[in-house]
């Protein structure tokens, strides 16, 4: 089973649920090149390296410049030919101002990274400065201060992905398009009906399907169906359970069904997909 991490580098009295700094300061985790996923969010910026990385068992190229965020549960691991430089930032719900998941962080993490160049790269450079800065000297009411300039980096990391997203109309579409697949990556297992997703929304199917494929270019049920089937890939990707207990953890009655459904979204079987994975990072107990 894949391990889960919790924060476990040096914290300031009273800051447990964050922490900002190097790659070299976080430790030789922080460029684990084996599958794992955290128990807290996670935000990189790579000033140098090169590589891949890979999450939720998709893999794009390390390039300097580029923000990486990454939610709990999420599995990924990097693959690097040269070490990357840059900064961390780690946190928790408890450490927001917000008491809920970041509004911009369910869209951040589904794309999980964010190119940036020039005044927008410098800007965001300057902030995570002032973050470690903050960080380390401990001043009086330091963790008001980084709570706040964590807001200030979600806040501009947001933007920045929606960059050119079509005016107000467009903000009202991704702001029901997030809703949507928030709620979906929260409740995919005991809840796959567009309609009941709708009606938690306040909103019609017909108006919720419109919005969500001009958003994203699929439909719901295509959304549902790609969130059902990551569940079951990271099910069988870190734990031993059998493939007949990953069915009913995921609330298939017909375990030939489940199998006739992971194979229509993945193209394999469940079983060939394990093999697959722990050949791939485990070999010998394939």
């Amino acid at each position: 089973m894949l391990p889960m991490h919790e924060i476990e580098v040096p914290v300031p009295m009273g800051l447990s649920p964050f922490a900002v700094g190097t790659f070299d300061e976080m430790g030789s985790w922080s460029r684990a090149a084996f599958p794992h996923r955290h128990v807290f969010y996670e935000i990189l910026y790579v000033s140098a390296g090169s590589g891949t990385h890979t999450v939720d068992f998709r893999s794009t190229p390390i390039r300097p410049g580029t923000m990486y965020f990454i939610a709990p549960g999420q599995v990924h691991h990097w693959n690097y030919d040269v070490p990357m430089q840059g900064t961390l930032v780690l946190f928790t719900e408890e450490f927001l101002l917000w008491q809920e998941e970041p509004p911009f962080f369910h869209g951040l993490s589904e794309r999980n990274e964010l190119s940036l160049s020039g005044a927008d790269a410098a800007g965001m450079t300057r902030l995570l400065a002032l973050m470690c800065e903050e960080y380390q000297g401990r001043a009086p009411g330091f963790a008001s201060m980084l709570q706040s300039y964590l807001q200030i980096l979600l806040v501009t990391s947001g933007r920045l992905l929606e960059a050119g997203g079509g005016g107000e109309q467009g903000a009202r579409s991704s702001v029901l398009t997030r809703a949507f697949t928030r709620l979906v990556a929260r409740h995919v297992v005991g809840v796959r009906s567009v309609k009941a997703y709708a009606d938690r929304l306040g909103v019609t199917s017909g108006h919720l399907a419109e919005t969500v494929k001009e958003a994203t270019g699929r439909s719901p049920g295509e959304i549902i169906r790609d969130a059902l089937t990551l569940e079951a890939k990271r099910l069988l990707a870190q734990s031993d359970l059998s493939i007949a207990q990953i069915a009913r953890s995921l609330a298939f009655d017909d375990i030939s069904y489940f199998g006739r459904f992971f194979k229509r979204e993945a193209g394999v079987t469940p079983g060939h997909f394990r093999r697959e994975i722990r050949e791939k990072y485990h070999p010998g107990h394939a």
